[in-house]
């Protein structure tokens, strides 16, 4: 019985002791020994660029100034500033009748060019008006031997005995005009356009544009008249010098050496005046002479040119009148050159015969006669 009694006892003792174990299914898993890590990743943001100082606004740079022309107060003497300018004011003056001839009235004249007074020849054939008008340019001459109408008479007088108003201005130093520089040759020039429009308000003047003859210095001055001024029908160039300034300077330095027998250079006598007319020379201004030159600017002739040479011309070489020829032709002008063979610088009594009536048909049919 006693062992009985033990026996259970043992086994109540026995299940109690099982009761306080939790039961398999319900068991809380142990943690693991480590936690897994976790990497907290930011926002991805786009980093800012490094810190750069602004560059200042893109400015234009200014053009670079221009070089100052040294030889600016000249710039009225070269073609474009000719060409610039107006002419005329005032009015030619009747002085007093120097002769009468069978066929025209020979008058000494004057007349208002840039402040001076200019004197000069003027032929007006008889009978009734209008008459076509002839601006006559002579050549060189030293200035203490020239008269009025040297070196333009006999074609005025050829011209006026043909019908045609003549008209020959002396020249800024010449005869009884005033005295003034004529630096590059320009003054002559000048004293030619301020004569034009006078010319053409003369009462007996054929309205219209006028014709213009001109003989060595003359036929240059006649070169340059035509490419500044658009009121000439039709021009003879005769014997010209050379129309490339460059030359004409070196021609006329050679001239005054040869004349006084000094050295180019030396400064007395002509060669002072060659230095007064020519204040820089080509070497020091290639470009300033380029601009005073007219063979360079002959796409603004609008006149008809004759020019005339003789073969036995003892003072200009055939290049310069060629060069002129072949500038204007270059430049599509209507122009002829015509060489008188054995005819000297100025033209002997049979040249004369055969180039007189020449010009006077030029003339009349750049009329329209």
């Amino acid at each position: 019985m006693r062992l009985i009694f033990h026996l259970l006892l043992l086994l109540i003792l026995s299940a109690c002791s099982v009761g306080g174990v939790p039961a398999a299914a319900t068991a809380i898993p142990s943690a693991p020994a480590v936690a897994p890590t976790h990497i907290a990743v930011a926002p991805s943001v786009t980093p800012a660029p490094p810190s750069v100082t602004p560059a200042p606004p893109s400015v234009t740079p200014a053009p670079p100034s221009p070089t100052p022309d040294p030889y600016a107060d000249l710039a009225p003497l070269t073609i474009a500033g000719l060409r610039s300018r107006t002419y005329g004011g005032g009015a030619i003056t009747f002085v007093r009748v120097l002769e009468e001839t069978p066929t025209f009235t020979r008058y000494l004249i004057a007349y208002p060019s840039d402040g001076l007074r200019i004197t000069g020849m003027l032929n007006r054939p008889h009978g009734d008006g209008p008459f076509p008008v002839v601006i006559l340019n002579h050549g060189y001459y030293p200035l203490d031997t020239y008269q009025t109408g040297n070196g333009s008479k006999l074609a005025a007088d050829y011209l006026a005995r043909q019908g045609f108003l003549t008209i020959a201005p002396d020249f800024r130093s010449h005869a009884g005009s005033d005295n003034a520089p004529n630096v590059f040759r320009a003054g002559h020039v000048i004293d030619t356009l301020n004569l034009i429009p006078l010319a053409q308000a003369l009462p007996d003047a054929q309205p219209g544009k006028l014709l213009m003859w001109g003989h060595s210095n003359g036929g240059a001055i006649t070169a340059k008249t035509i490419v500044v001024s658009e009121q000439i029908a039709a021009a003879l160039i005769y014997s010209p010098a050379s129309s490339n300034i460059a030359e004409d300077y070196a021609f006329r330095v050679d001239r005054a050496r040869l004349r006084t027998g000094q050295p180019t250079g030396s400064r007395s006598g002509v060669i002072d005046r060659v230095s007064i007319e020519f204040p820089v020379t080509p070497d020091a201004a290639p470009d300033l002479y380029a601009r005073l030159s007219p063979l360079g600017f002959t796409r603004y002739v609008t006149a008809r040119t004759m020019i005339i040479w003789g073969d036995q011309d003892e003072t200009v070489p055939r290049t310069w009148p060629e060069d002129l020829y072949q500038s204007l032709r270059d430049a599509g002008k209507p122009v002829e050159f015509v060489v008188y063979p054995g005819q000297p610088h100025s033209f002997n009594a049979a040249g004369n015969a055969a180039y007189l009536p020449a010009m006077r048909d030029f003339f009349r049919a750049a009329l329209g006669g």
